[in-house]
């Protein structure tokens, strides 16, 4: 019986999950009780990416052995790959608590903070994992990801070559040293990291980032493309479009990430409209109306039961797929226009929005709150309202803001108060999307690492980055300059 372990054990250290589950299955047939064999069973799976089998056999084993530390940490992996974050924290934590002095469970519970965004908390139980079992490569690269998703990016660089001095080719270290010097605005080295990764999607994903941040469309739009290799698009939608014309078919145009990319990437939806009998849009409902704006030709849906269509094309695909290869090529603001009420009032008005979605994966870094913006709010003959909906709307009540968008039901909505506005200020949200497609004057309060959406995509956006992690001040002095010179305009006007 030993042996069969044995040989299931070394198979799982060689990654060879079929073969160990092949011993495994004969025996479980003698001993149907194994607690340790349906646990290496379910570790098996997990080495199969069969999450679903793995959870089996392993809720299984934790009947038979319920104080098994290495049980529950395999049941939190199963979990997270499941993506059940209160059961995965659970049985992390059980996992913990039952073997304190093992580096494996605290890296685990780590891995379950940081994909819950409680970052501070994953940081100290990483960190705890690297102290127990100095030089852990796992604990170590998951701190690097911790590190560069809270901006601590010369520990993300540390972390990531003392990876690279004992496995030089380690992909998930040159990815993540890749993503710490493009956080630092360190080009040249991110684009060699990534470079070396070699043909990891992420790493070319990532690369095509740094090239469009250069403006190189030409070369950093293909490898964009590589994010559809991480994420997994339906394969049921059938063929994509590949760019050539089809005159007498209908396009499916499939939003993908998140409201604000819809809202870069809607430009290129009504000159679609000129090269397919039907475009179908599927998107988000809150853009829905606002998107079936821009061109009565266009159907926009939020659901796709019932709809047919020919060929289809995921929404941050269509700049590729229509041969845009220069930024002189893309189709500039304003192309979302809706009709503007008629103004009231002397004094310009301002929108201020100073936090998005808190789960978004970055939204520790681009999100803010509105008593950093106080510089702005004591600038006199200036109306500011809020443009923030969300958790944090307490803050503009208390600071006494009006709130505009409050009553307004989705971005058609919004957009309709937005047309009220002189200016927008705002961090990386949908709402500076949406005020730059309309042509308002935008500032863009972003991180040190600025987006390559904000740099040629829309004109009449200002940057404001900070100069260091978390120092609001240097964006919200560009902000400042800004509403000075906008109230000039109005009183020369």
């Amino acid at each position: 019986m030993s042996r069969a372990l044995d040989r299931a054990i070394a198979a799982l250290e060689a990654g060879q999950a079929v073969l160990a589950e092949t011993e495994l299955r004969a025996l479980l047939r003698a001993k149907p009780g194994q607690a340790q064999a349906h646990h290496l069973y379910g570790v098996a799976a997990l080495l199969r990416n069969d999450a679903t089998e793995a959870l089996k056999r392993l809720e299984r084993a934790e009947q038979l052995a319920p104080q098994a530390a290495v049980v529950h940490q395999s049941l939190a992996e199963a979990h997270l790959r499941l993506h059940d974050l209160a059961r995965a924290e659970s049985h992390a934590t059980r996992a913990r608590d039952l073997a304190p002095q093992l580096a494996e469970p605290w890296n685990v519970l780590g891995l379950v903070l940081l994909e819950q965004r409680r970052y501070e908390s994953a940081i100290a139980a990483l960190r705890t994992a690297i102290e127990l079992k100095r030089g852990y490569p796992e604990a170590m690269l998951n701190l690097a990801v911790a590190c560069n998703r809270t901006g601590e990016h010369e520990l993300a660089i540390t972390l990531s070559e003392l990876l690279l001095q004992n496995s030089p080719r380690h992909t998930g270290a040159l990815i993540n040293l890749g993503m710490a010097y493009k956080g630092l605005r360190q080009l040249p080295q991110a684009r060699a990291a990534f470079t070396s990764a070699g043909d990891h999607p992420m790493a070319r994903f990532n690369l095509g980032h740094v090239l469009l941040l250069d403006d190189d469309l030409e070369r950093g739009l293909p490898l964009y493309e590589q994010r559809l290799q991480v994420t997994a698009p339906d394969d049921a939608l059938g063929v994509r479009w590949d760019g050539n014309p089809a005159h007498g078919l209908t396009l499916l145009v499939q939003h993908e990430q998140g409201l604000g990319d819809v809202l870069l990437m809607s430009r290129f939806l009504a000159p679609l409209c000129d090269r397919f009998a039907q475009v179908l849009v599927h998107a988000p409902a809150p853009l829905a109306s606002l998107l079936a704006k821009l061109d009565s030709r266009l159907r926009v849906v939020t659901s796709l039961a019932g709809q047919q269509w020919d060929l289809w094309c995921p929404m941050m695909s269509l700049p590729y797929a229509l041969g845009i290869r220069s930024v002189a090529e893309l189709p500039l603001a304003p192309w979302i226009r809706v009709a503007a009420p008629a103004q009231c009032g002397t004094r310009p008005r301002v929108g201020l929005n100073w936090a998005g979605n808190p789960n978004y994966t970055y939204d520790y870094m681009r999100s803010t709150s509105l008593c950093t913006l106080a510089p702005l709010l004591a600038i006199k003959e200036v109306q500011f309202v809020s443009l923030h909906r969300g958790t944090r709307e307490h803050e503009a009540h208390e600071q006494g803001l009006a709130q505009p968008l409050l009553q307004a039901p989705d971005f058609l909505a919004t957009a309709q108060v937005l047309t009220q506005l002189d200016m927008v200020i705002s961090t990386e949200t949908a709402i500076p999307n949406l005020s730059a497609a309309m042509g308002i004057p935008t500032v863009v309060l972003t991180v040190k690492d600025v987006d390559w959406r904000w740099r040629s995509w829309y004109a009449g956006v200002t940057i404001a980055a900070q100069e260091r992690k978390g120092d609001w001040g240097a964006p919200i002095a560009v902000a400042a300059d800004a509403v000075a010179r906008l109230r000039e305009l109005r009183a020369a006007a």
